[in-house]
């Protein structure tokens, strides 16, 4: 009985320490078991390469004359801001979508651009990115899919099937439903930093759930992402300021993505 308790023990002792290091990155003191900055802007590099041999990227002239006016405003209100952001734009009409990988990589489809209403709406969506940013969303992400040795063995060796995999990851809709949430919440509080209202997000998701381009709502429950229905009731019951005004973008949007686009 006395040795069948003791590898109980030690079976215990070993599922936590396996849980410990599967839900959260190892990260020691003094040593270098986390994606280091160097390592972390490199793989983004990579990512990029991958990206541009799958999509065509708009000049910088251009995406600058789209994106420039939201994201500075957005960037303006963050402080202290943990990435360097750069924003790219690609091409491709059907995908509305926008996405993070690392070293604050944001890229965005200029299908994302056509379907928004108004720039607001596109601030909140590229708000909610950055979020996954400073909330460390990301690293941690490939560091509990793939684990350290793995990515360090892409750097070292630059698998093209591998950085191609990676880049997938980042681009579907991994996060678990609180780093969402989170995420969401940031979008909300940069927003009203930025002088713009949270309810833009509730619109924009409206859009997507009347055009049924969002998760059905009693699919939530095998879904990791929050649906459109509690997404656009945590936007629309965020709780404003006292005297909260917002301040509308001063060019014409339409005008701007039919004219660039």
């Amino acid at each position: 009985m006395k040795i069948w308790r003791e590898l109980l023990i030690l079976v215990i002792i070993f599922g936590l320490i396996w849980l410990a290091f599967t839900w959260r990155p190892l990260s020691i003191p003094g040593t270098d078991l986390r994606l280091s900055k160097e390592r972390e802007k490199d793989l983004a590099e990579l990512i990029m390469d991958d990206l541009q041999d799958q999509y065509e990227f708009y000049d910088d002239s251009v995406t600058s004359k789209i994106l420039g006016p939201i994201t500075r405003r957005l960037l303006d209100s963050l402080s202290p801001q943990r990435y360097e952001y750069k924003f790219h734009l690609l091409d491709d009409s059907h995908e509305i979508n926008a996405f993070a990988t690392l070293d604050g990589n944001i890229y965005v489809f200029s299908g994302l651009l056509k379907f928004v209403d108004n720039p607001e709406q596109l601030a909140g969506i590229l708000a909610h990115e950055i979020g996954h940013h400073e909330n460390g969303d990301l690293v941690d992400r490939l560091m509990k899919e793939l684990g350290l040795s793995v990515l360090a063995a892409v750097l070292t060796g630059g698998d093209a099937v591998m950085i191609s995999e990676i880049s997938k990851l980042l681009l579907s809709s991994g996060f678990d439903r609180k780093q969402e949430r989170e995420a969401d919440e940031f979008a909300y509080q940069l927003m009203v930093k930025s002088q713009i209202n949270p309810s833009r997000l509730a619109h924009f998701f409206t859009k997507l759930k009347t055009e049924e381009k969002s998760y059905p709502d009693d699919l939530e429950i095998i879904m990791t992402h929050p649906n459109s229905k509690n997404r656009i009731e945590g936007a629309l019951s965020y709780n404003l300021p006292e005297g909260f005004e917002e301040q509308p973008f001063d060019f014409d949007w339409e005008e701007i993505v039919t004219s660039v686009l």
